[in-house]
């Protein structure tokens, strides 16, 4: 998440709808042209360019994804007004994971394929007694490829990539970002990044559904599209992994969400905040889908301390 506080204390919702829709595609959709953020990132140095639709990704960078991803403007007890953007890496996080997801199957495979290959040389030379000692200086046995690994140079290379994909990311959302403080004429009085799911290279730390709450850290925790955020400041919990979650966490399902929920009640639970993206199609993204603020908080005091709640005034989600 990328968050910015400004010194503006009313912003028009109409007009920053619109500003969205035109100077941020969400979903699928890509920008008509390269933002200047694009620079920042030097694509020719990942391992994995030849997987790259490289033009798509350059106009990537300044987008939104869908899902759970969203653009909000929020407000805190005292009247600051802040804004909120949640997207990640989009195309290329995902080419990068793929491309090393299957070099390390293929590489796990190989050396499956070659203790057979062992096993049935020495049967075929009448050697089989020797097949016990010859497998343990081998791999050990098969493993699926969702549990595939990479070791080695392959392991760098993916650490290396990776450190890129998430260096997109980072500028993907200031470049969203970037467009709002632009064509809304805002002005920025504080700015700060709270990442989740990642890799965190420099601690060796994997944060799956976690972001860092190292002891001073200021984070932001989504909770849900009308209960807003946490702002709040990490206590650098060892016992936590120096960690916190990244959100509320889901208690339905997306399918089940659509199945089971209602969108009229959607849009009653929503009607104090300004949206043009209470429908059908996001109806898995209710605040009923979602944990409660209150549990989040209550158990997650030894990882951090809660100092503001900030509440959506206008939400954006693609659709």
């Amino acid at each position: 998440m990328e968050t910015i506080r400004v010194s503006q204390k009313e912003i028009d919702f109409q007009k920053l709808d619109a500003v969205i829709r035109k100077h941020v595609p969400s979903g699928f959709s890509i920008r008509n042209n390269k933002h200047e953020f694009v620079k920042k990132i030097d694509f020719s140095k990942l391992h994995c360019f030849k997987e790259l639709n490289e033009t798509r990704t350059k106009l990537s960078l300044g987008s939104l994804g869908g899902g759970n991803h969203f653009i909000e403007c929020n407000v805190d007890e005292d009247g600051n007004i802040y804004f909120v953007i949640h997207s990640g890496s989009r195309n290329l996080g995902k080419v990068v994971a793929e491309f090393y997801q299957k070099k390390a199957y293929e590489l796990l495979k190989s050396q499956s394929e070659n203790r057979s290959k062992v096993i049935q040389q020495l049967r075929d030379e009448g050697r089989e007694k020797e097949i016990e000692t010859a497998l343990k200086s081998l791999p050990s046995q098969y493993i699926p490829k969702d549990l595939a690994y990479l070791e080695g140079v392959w392991f760098d290379r993916y650490m290396h990539d990776m450190a890129i994909a998430q260096e997109y990311a980072l500028w993907n959302r200031k470049a969203m970002m970037d467009e709002i403080v632009k064509n809304m004429d805002l002005t920025v009085v504080e700015q700060f990044t709270t990442v989740h799911n990642y890799i965190d290279i420099e601690n060796m730390i994997l944060r799956k559904g976690a972001i860092s709450a190292q002891k001073g850290e200021k984070v932001l925790i989504p909770i849900n599209m009308r209960d807003g955020s946490l702002i709040a400041i990490g206590k650098g919990n060892p016992d936590w992994n120096y960690s916190a979650p990244h959100g509320a966490g889901r208690i339905l399902s997306r399918s089940k969400a659509k199945a089971t929920l209602s969108l009229d009640e959607f849009k009653e639970t929503m009607k104090d905040v300004w949206s043009t993206s209470v429908l059908e199609s996001t109806l898995d993204e209710s605040p009923m889908a979602y944990k409660e603020m209150k549990e989040i908080i209550e158990n997650t005091k030894d990882a951090i301390e809660v100092i503001k709640v900030i509440k959506p005034l206008y939400n954006f989600k693609a659709n």
